[in-house]
């Protein structure tokens, strides 16, 4: 048996009712604004322990190496948590899920270089890995810049 298919004006008025649905306002410039910095100071902590982790890494110093990761990842946890917490507006939501991606490559990241042997290829893979994650914060937060200032 043949599969019947909507008349085409159903479809069209399907689409005509979708386009008229309300659209969510952008962003106001302070709140993009405020999660920008809202982002910026749960990260701060972070941000420090990958410095400690890069320099202890680049010096071969295993047991700074290995201590700087436990912090990276438990401030990464700690980050992601707060923003997971934190409303945005609509227009927001991508910057905000970006900012998350990032946090979400960081923690399994650490986690599988804490379970290896802190040795030169786990330091390369984990390198990647926030390379990786770090591309994504960088679009949230042009996004948000770009919504702070209204361009």
């Amino acid at each position: 048996m043949k599969k019947k298919r909507p008349p085409a004006f159903a479809l069209s008025l399907i689409l005509a009712a979708s386009a008229c649905q309300e659209k969510p306002p952008p962003p106001t410039d302070t709140s993009a604004r405020d999660f920008l910095a809202f982002a910026t100071q749960v990260e701060a902590s972070l941000e420090n322990a990958l410095a400690e982790f890069d320099a202890a890494s680049v010096r071969r110093e295993t047991p700074a190496c290995l201590a700087a990761a436990w912090r990276a990842l438990e401030a990464a946890r700690m980050a992601r948590d707060q923003i997971e917490k934190y409303t945005v507006p609509e227009g927001l939501v991508a910057a905000r899920r970006e900012e998350l991606t990032y946090l979400n490559h960081i923690v399994p990241g650490f986690q599988a270089f804490l379970a290896g042997d802190a040795g030169s290829a786990e330091i390369s893979k984990v390198r990647s890995i926030l390379a990786r994650g770090r591309s994504h914060q960088s679009r949230g937060r042009a996004a948000l810049r770009e919504a702070s200032t209204g361009r």
